[in-house]
């Protein structure tokens, strides 16, 4: 099954295509709901319902991140603690959404900025890179565990580590940056994929080059 046959068969793909619509739908929902990229002021206003609130209804921020977005990449969080971490920090937390709206910012240094002061956003940025990726889809593929992206490099025969000979001791944020530039240079040169935004693309390497984590559980179960 070579990729110009995968391509086609993801763009006739119905089922993906109904539940990504809908996704993008819910996607500008929530930054009608959220609008910081446009309005950052709001963000000193955000009240602790409004970032996590489970009791009440499914209006709030976290919500939307982990669950309503799924289809725009799937967090593997364990546990709903890391959100109550958020809220008891509170204004850190509002200070690292003011970093991911920054314009001036490039996207490594949003991903490696303080994330580690509330217990849970560490080690991989996995949240952090999610709500980046839904103010910026324009700029990064949502796929945010590394391990993922560096096996669509190694599966669609891409090579990474020639490009920067200390990439194993870069930070997670710049090998994200990395990653992803590359695989978007590569989306970008097959002119039905150029096409397609971002999420599209994260969509297709999952459905086609799913990594090995993921075959693996599927055959558990």
């Amino acid at each position: 099954m070579n990729l110009e046959w995968r391509i086609k068969d993801f763009e006739n793909n119905w089922k993906y295509r109904e539940k990504f619509d809908s996704a993008l739908e819910k996607h500008a929902e929530f930054l009608r709901i959220f609008p910081f990229r446009e309005k950052p002021w709001l963000i000193d206003k955000l009240s602790v319902e409004q970032i996590y609130n489970p009791h009440k209804d499914k209006n709030y921020f976290f919500y939307w991140i982990e669950h309503a977005l799924k289809p725009l990449g799937h967090l593997y969080i364990g546990g709903a603690r890391v959100y109550k971490n958020a809220i008891e920090n509170i204004d850190v937390f509002k200070r690292l959404l003011k970093i991911v709206i920054n314009e001036s910012l490039p996207i490594a240094d949003k991903i490696d900025a303080q994330w580690k002061e509330i217990s849970g956003f560490g080690l991989d940025k996995h949240i952090a890179k999610k709500i980046i990726y839904c103010y910026y889809p324009e700029k990064i593929i949502p796929s945010y565990k590394t391990e993922d992206l560096e096996e669509f490099m190694s599966i669609l025969g891409l090579t990474y580590k020639k490009y920067n000979k200390n990439y194993n001791s870069l930070s997670v944020g710049k090998k994200f940056e990395l990653l992803n530039g590359l695989l978007l240079l590569f989306k970008n040169k097959y002119l039905k994929m150029k096409k397609w935004n971002n999420g599209e693309f994260g969509g297709f390497l999952y459905e086609y080059y799913p990594p090995s984590r993921i075959t693996k559980s599927s055959k558990l179960n």
